[in-house]
């Protein structure tokens, strides 16, 4: 997009709005409405949780995916990605409504999830590391809040267009909405700045019409211990995406709680999520990523075991938040870790690579909560095997060694 349409502002902060957008609508759609979606099917289709949940498992293929992706964004750029990954989680949408088989569920889950990481992840991950430099921090917690804020706002929307027509109209607005953000990436998008893009007065990014960037390539990464404990301990910290985030609302609804209560904690968990992506971000500019993701970790494993007791309501109303606050900073702090230790010049493919090993969290994480469920009518065994797998994580980073790397700063032509 021209300049002149961008106005006076400082391009990052319009990558920054657009990727923020996806984000809020990939995780808001896949992740925190998916619980709404599973009375009504079971109703219409008859089909279990447990087969309902397997469709979850499909995002391993956007695991698997993720280093394909990632190296074409190294080497393309991020906007033709993650149009082309939005277009396909759309397009799953606007086909729910003509399922009438099982195998179409899952069909349609595995378009949807073969693209996920493309859509929104890899490219915040890569963008704000090279718009954004000493602020780095602050800002990739504040572009990774749109996984939260699309916890605020799909929900009621879903849960409206279900109420007020059906499922089936529940999943065409999400797949229209998705259309609207493929427009609004490709306008927004720019790989790196250019003489063009006016700097910054917040950050200390250097703009030039040559820009270079730095890091270890994945052959490189390849040979470092540190990439394997930070591998190892990421996998285990996104169990809260497969076997946690999806069924918090139905665990709140099992234990008790009303379906108005459930909803309203739900909500205040991905405000909470918001607010741990920022405040995680900006401490962990000051203590590294590392120590940061630590503390993530453990205030989950510790809010996590304290909302098995969430019939009662000062449990319930402490510990989702809070869980919220701390699982919230991990989606910002597992990129921040990646760019600290090991650059941003690959950061596609480094990345794509540590989120392959998640095909075993995603495959196995909402079978793990299906059967918990299936088997003693609650989530609290999966519940408590997640808390475990937190603290193992945290044991691993913690012989992760401080950063490795150091991103230089993106010089200015003729310096």
């Amino acid at each position: 997009m021209p300049k002149s349409r961008l106005g006076n502002v400082y391009r990052g902060w319009w990558i920054v709005g657009a990727v923020f957008t996806a984000s809020a609508m990939v995780v808001g759609s896949s992740q925190y409405s998916f619980s709404i979606f599973v009375q009504p099917l079971q109703d219409e289709f008859g089909w279990s949780r447990t087969q309902i949940n397997a469709s979850l498992s499909f995002a391993a293929l956007g695991s698997l995916a993720a280093p394909f992706l990632g190296r074409l964004i190294d080497t393309h750029g991020s906007r033709p990605v993650m149009a082309v990954c939005l277009g396909m989680f759309g397009l799953s949408f606007l086909l729910r409504p003509f399922m009438t088989e099982l195998w179409h569920w899952y069909a349609l889950s595995a378009l949807q999830f073969i693209g996920f990481s493309g859509a929104a992840a890899l490219p915040a991950g890569k963008l704000v590391g090279i718009w954004f430099q000493r602020s780095r921090g602050r800002v990739m917690g504040l572009t990774m809040m749109g996984n939260n804020f699309g916890g605020l706002i799909m929900p009621p929307i879903v849960g409206a267009s279900i109420a007020l027509a059906s499922w089936e109209a529940a999943y065409v607005v999400l797949g229209a909405l998705t259309a609207g953000i493929v427009v609004i990436s490709l306008l927004a998008i720019k790989e790196v700045p250019d003489a063009t893009d006016r700097r910054d007065e917040s950050d200390t990014v250097a703009v030039g019409p040559r820009v270079e960037l730095t890091g270890w390539s994945v052959e490189e990464v390849l040979r470092q211990k540190s990439f394997y404990l930070i591998t190892v301990a990421v996998l285990l910290g996104t169990f809260t995406y497969g076997a946690v985030l999806p069924q918090i609302f139905a665990h709140l609804t099992n234990e008790g709680a009303s379906t108005a209560t459930a909803s309203q904690a739900v909500g205040l968990l991905a405000l909470f999520g918001m607010g741990g992506k920022v405040g995680f971000g900006y401490l962990a500019e000051r203590i590294t990523s590392r120590y940061a993701l630590m503390l993530s970790l453990g205030g989950q494993a510790a809010f996590l075991m304290m909302m098995l007791e969430s019939s009662n309501a000062v449990v319930l109303w402490t510990s989702v938040p809070m869980f919220g606050l701390c699982m919230g900073a991990f989606g910002a702090l597992m990129q921040l870790i990646v760019q600290e230790s090991f650059g941003v010049k690959y950061f596609g493919g480094v990345m794509g690579l540590i989120n392959v090993t998640s095909v075993l969290s995603f495959a196995l994480g909402p079978l793990m909560a299906g059967m918990s469920f299936d088997y003693t009518d609650s989530y609290r065994a999966a519940f408590i095997a997640v808390a475990v797998m937190f603290v193992l994580a945290i044991a691993l980073l913690s012989q992760a060694g401080g950063p490795r790397f150091r991103a230089s700063p993106i010089p200015v032509a003729g310096t």
